[in-house]
């Protein structure tokens, strides 16, 4: 009983103490709940999705918030204390006598929630996509504070007020102390003579020793180099700056591009971050591997996919993959790396990124290195995803190497939709004074339940979202440049293979192609990626190769280039070739449409009005309780679904796209180099090439066994 009542006195005098910040934090709590009121995600919301939740995940849901709970009660406390340490004070200093302690309460708070508005502000100005759900379309009011924040205030101000405050605090601490610390300091004082020389001695050895031998198991071995991947998801080759775009968006993959190889019509087979990646580092194309959508299933993902880092590893090599946001795919499939630094995707993670995006009074402390290590799930989050933390994750890991050789894949998102750059990057090159609904992202309201939601788009609008994603690809090329100076810095870029890549490209509103990637083959945004190589061992001045390859072939042609033995079976072939000029062979680029989201046809764009139809996401996917709780394909749809995907062949010069309706096949055929927008349909007019090409493509795609083609339309078979 004794123990009990003096843990509840420690309780109450901490609550009397700080009953300021916890009435603040609770205001900002109950806040968070009413937003969570809305069940939606991304913008985006559904009844089905409502009730699915409501069965399923309440339990869930209820430690979650209690989780937030205690996050808020501690944050009220720190605060609080804070703002009791100012008051007290003022207090006992200044005014010479205490307030009565409701006024005291009522002090305590407006000084916590003064103490936090710089917080709020600054975050804010950093990151504003999280406030966009929670708090700047809620009111006229805080949509007005937040454009005036990232419009005209630099983050400097408020970081510089944060220091005044830490400042204040701490002087205002050490002054009520002082009669304290100076009787300790005063029976201590031979003892702290004696021990503070050794102490600071030992720390300067230890921070020499750090300085000199820091980088001395780095390898170096130029028979044995490293590879390094930079990638960036939905990255398009012709908006990087060294192949004449209009701003200046790369400097650093330019200088890359100075001085290695620059193949520029490399060409992808599905323009999805899954089947794409796993094309990329198998060396096969998606029919062969078997994931070829976003949402494979276990029986799927289950299986030795013989992929690049397993025959590196065997050879001695230290293998990662590095990411963000996009780059989650790489923990629900085993692709051999022996570490795997990216977010983890499952139901339950969406579930707290869907709370969590409403309380936005908690975001300016979890948006940070710390905030992703307690919440894990943010490293998925669109909103939140600066390419420096990723920067700073792969330069530790190569550090960590041990003398090994490394291969390290790394995949940045922030030219991904909803191209949410940091700042400064998504004002980097905004018009002023844009005040439009994409200011700070692209959101999109997909059409669930078959509801119409699009919105037509101005063309300030299309500006708007171009210069988004152009600041989502400078902050790329700005981690780009850190990444290769740390490399020139530790003496590894002579010795290192580095590769600039994308899994697919994006279309951004050229013509009739829309915006987005994998819902048509028309044109050649979506499929088109940069592929460029510089090793020391290739070139030292820049080569531009103009021949068709592949994301397939790049597998092999590292392989090559490390000169390890290829002991697996690849579809891609070696580049090295093409690089020497001695290739015999043309290559075709294949693909096929992985799974479309939205399949309403409401909403008036060409290529739904182009399909085989099946039901919309929330029709299709399926929690598997089983495989910890995945979002995966219902296996109902899979035939139908393969069946409906349109298919391409190119060869360089002419695309012809297999379209697969209800009651016939049509076909599409472009000549890109006249028509790179494909707003002309030559198939009438050329059957020659349609013929020769078509054969190519039937040849192609019953190459398993496991379609059957029968009148011009292909049909999956089974195969378990």
């Amino acid at each position: 009983m004794k123990t009990f009542m003096k843990t509840l006195k420690i309780f109450l005098s901490v609550y009397v103490q700080a009953s300021g910040g916890l009435i603040v934090f609770g205001l900002f709590f109950a806040y968070g709940i009413a937003n969570n009121l809305s069940f939606s995600y991304m913008g985006n919301s559904s009844e089905t999705a409502k009730k699915f939740i409501m069965d399923n995940f309440l339990g869930e849901i209820i430690f979650f918030i209690l989780k937030l709970v205690v996050i808020y009660a501690v944050l009220g406390i720190i605060f609080g204390l804070a703002g009791r340490l100012i008051l007290n004070s003022y207090q006992k200093h200044v005014r010479g006598k205490f307030f009565s302690m409701k006024v005291q309460i009522m002090l305590n708070s407006l000084i916590s929630f003064i103490l936090y508005l710089p917080f709020f502000m600054k975050n804010i100005i950093l990151y504003p996509q999280v406030y966009m759900n929670g708090f700047y379309s809620k009111s006229p009011v805080f949509k007005s504070v937040t454009e005036f924040l990232t419009d005209s205030v630099s983050p400097v101000f408020f970081t510089v007020l944060q220091i005044v405050f830490l400042v204040l605090m701490t002087g205002i601490f050490i002054y009520s102390l002082k009669n304290t610390a100076a009787a300790i300091i005063e029976k201590h004082r031979k003892h702290i003579f004696r021990y503070s020389v050794p102490v600071a001695a030992a720390a300067l050895a230890a921070t020499a020793f750090m300085a000199f031998n820091g980088d001395s198991g780095l390898n170096r071995d130029e028979n044995r180099p490293n590879v390094i991947i930079l990638a960036s998801d939905a990255l398009r080759p012709d908006h990087i700056s060294a192949n004449g775009y209009k701003r200046a968006t790369t400097p650093n993959i330019d200088k890359i591009i100075e001085s290695g190889i620059d193949f520029k019509n490399a060409n992808i087979e599905i323009p999805r971050t899954f089947p794409s990646w796993v094309s990329t580092l198998t060396g096969q194309f998606a029919s062969t591997h078997g994931i070829r959508h976003m949402f494979p299933t276990s029986r799927d993902l289950n299986r030795n996919f013989r992929a690049l880092p397993e025959l590196l590893n065997k050879n001695g090599y230290e293998t990662s993959v590095i990411g963000d946001y996009a780059a989650d795919i790489f923990t629900r499939i085993d692709l051999g790396f022996k570490h795997v630094d990216t977010p983890y995707f499952n139901a339950d993670h969406i579930l707290y990124q869907a709370i969590l995006d409403a309380h936005v009074f908690l975001m300016p402390f979890l948006t940070n290195q710390k905030g992703l290590d307690f919440f894990t799930f943010l490293k998925d989050s669109a909103y939140f995803c600066p390419p420096e933390l990723v920067t700073e994750r792969i330069m530790k890991y190569i550090k960590n190497t041990k003398g090994k050789p490394f291969f390290i894949t790394t995949f940045f998102s922030s030219t991904h939709f909803p191209y949410a750059p940091p700042y400064p990057y998504y004002k980097t090159y905004a018009e002023k004074g844009y005040t439009g609904p994409y200011k700070y992202l692209k959101q999109q309201i997909i059409a669930l339940d078959n509801q119409k939601v699009s919105k037509t788009l101005s063309e300030t609008d299309k500006r708007q979202v171009n210069a988004l994603y152009d600041g989502g690809l400078h902050a790329f090329d700005r981690e780009v440049g850190r990444i290769i100076k740390f490399l020139e810095k530790n003496g590894l870029k002579k010795n290192t293979v580095i590769i600039v890549l994308s899994d697919h490209g994006e279309n951004l509103y050229e013509g009739k192609l829309g915006m987005g990637h994998g819902e048509h083959f028309r044109g050649l945004y979506a499929t088109r990626i940069p592929l460029i190589i510089n090793y020391a061992g290739l070139t030292d001045r820049r080569k531009d190769i103009k021949s068709l390859v592949r994301n397939v072939d790049l597998a092999p042609t590292i392989l090559e280039l490390m000169k390890v033995k290829n002991t697996f079976t690849m579809e891609g072939k070696s580049l090295i070739p093409v690089i020497k000029g001695t290739e015999k062979q043309s290559r075709f680029a294949y693909g096929e449409t992985g799974i479309w989201f939205d399949n309403s046809r409401k909403n008036g764009l060409f290529f739904q009005n182009q399909r085989i139809m099946y039901p919309d996401i929330t029709g299709l996917s399926m929690v598997d309780f089983h495989f910890d709780k995945q979002v995966v394909l219902n296996d109902n749809y899979r035939d139908i679904i393969n069946m409906a995907k349109h298919r391409y062949i190119f060869d360089g010069r002419y695309r012809l796209i297999y379209i697969p309706l209800q009651d016939r096949i049509e076909y599409e055929l472009y000549d890109t180099e006249k028509d790179p927008l494909a707003e002309n349909n030559i198939a009438s007019r050329r059957p020659d090439i349609v013929k020769r090409l078509s054969k190519e493509l039937f040849r192609w795609v019953t190459r398993n066994s496991d379609v059957m083609v029968k009148n011009g339309f292909i049909y999956p078979l089974s195969r378990y």
